[in-house]
């Protein structure tokens, strides 16, 4: 009698929505463009890995028995993908190398390989360090921390994210040499001693996801990996090997003046002018001239952009320039109505933050670059 298992399709397709993750990338053992599917009795634990990022998820299923099988992982996904809601079978036929992936009203015949080719996943041990966070606040943390990560692959500390774990908070820190963003967690971890791990932003690029909303996600990790694990998905992802820099010595002290915008009205402006921007020509000027903001874009061979905004703050005559880029892309990610920027003059390193943030802090450090009044 063909082995048989039913599943909820809505359950199976977001599990395979986090595990294709590990099949983005060029490998070259066929085995790992696999899925393993393992059946023990109420339960379908599924695993994939690229030998960087491993995943495992269960799934409660209807069935009775075991039953392991590597599936093509790709095809199978698509397929689960786009097949009508409702439960699911897969059918193991008694003989041959095959499996049958039903819904009503359709089939789809899969190849599939013996699992015991595939390789052991990287686990954590009891005696390894270990903290517990809130899904949803270190979702916000890594979204807002990562934002700076370099772009530069021959800099393979600073394209990835560092996690700062002390005894009284968890820091999410990103730089590219231009820039840099700190999220702080103050959380009570019992750590000993402080740990910094630098994490390849391509496996927490997969988190806000992956993470449910509720219960704890626990963090442990080994000289090699990161290991996060929550009810029903376990993932790890090897660590970047490297020194991060000292982060904490660029972090201005004494920043006694702010301004605060809307920040609404300030992206719409930096789009507006920014049209003219192109790979060479990326800086954008501001005068803030209490009340109005003036912003400016010149380009040197199509012309001016401008835009004037309303603030609030400081009244004293101010000029700045920045990257538009670096602007742009804060403020698309920082939460709130409001941004607030707290500065000392106008050529030290200032500070963008969001005071809507009530769970955790955010500091976006850019130096800015002093620019003469225009005509």
């Amino acid at each position: 009698m063909n082995f048989q298992v039913q599943v909820s399709k809505e359950r199976l397709d977001k599990i395979l929505g986090i595990l294709k993750h590990a099949l983005e990338r060029r490998v070259t053992l066929p085995i790992l463009q696999h899925v393993l599917v393992e059946v023990q009795d109420q339960a379908m634990i599924l695993k994939a890995t690229d030998m960087e990022l491993a995943f495992e998820a269960t799934v409660p299923v209807e069935a009775t028995g075991t039953r392991i099988s590597a599936i093509p992982g790709k095809k199978f996904i698509e397929t689960v993908r786009i097949y009508p809601d409702g439960l699911l079978t897969l059918e193991w036929p008694d003989t041959g190398n095959r499996l049958w992936l039903r819904a009503k009203g359709f089939n789809s015949e899969h190849n599939i390989q013996p699992g015991d080719g595939f390789p052991e996943l990287p686990k954590p041990t009891i005696e390894l360090p270990s903290i517990q966070v809130s899904p949803d606040a270190f979702r916000k943390a890594i979204q807002l921390g990562s934002i700076a990560v370099s772009k530069d692959a021959t800099k393979p500390a600073l394209s990835g994210v560092l996690l700062h774990l002390s005894k009284n908070f968890i820091r999410v820190v990103s730089t590219d040499g231009f820039r840099l963003a700190v999220v702080e967690l103050p959380i009570k971890t019992e750590l000993a001693t402080d740990a910094r791990l630098i994490v390849p932003k391509r496996a927490l690029d997969v988190l806000p996801g992956a993470l449910a909303d509720d219960g704890q996600l626990n963090l442990s990790w080994d000289d090699r990996s990161l290991f996060m694990d929550q009810p029903g998905l376990k993932f790890s992802t090897r660590r970047v090997t490297g020194n991060y820099p000292a982060y904490e010595k660029v972090l201005p002290a004494d920043l006694p003046k702010r301004v605060i915008i809307d920040r609404e009205d300030f992206l719409r402006t930096l789009r507006i002018v920014g049209l003219k921007k192109d790979d060479y020509n990326k800086n954008v000027r501001l005068y803030f001239e209490f009340p109005n903001l003036r912003v400016y874009f010149q380009h040197p061979d199509e012309g001016l952009n401008q835009g004037m905004i309303s603030f609030t703050g400081e009244e004293q005559l101010l000029e700045l320039a920045f990257n538009i880029d670096y602007l742009t892309e804060l403020l698309e990610r920082i939460p709130g109505d409001e941004v607030v920027y707290q500065f000392k003059d106008d050529v030290g390193q200032g500070i963008f933050m969001s005071p809507s943030l009530e769970d955790m802090s955010f500091r976006y450090i850019l130096m800015p670059v002093k620019f003469a009044n225009p005509g």
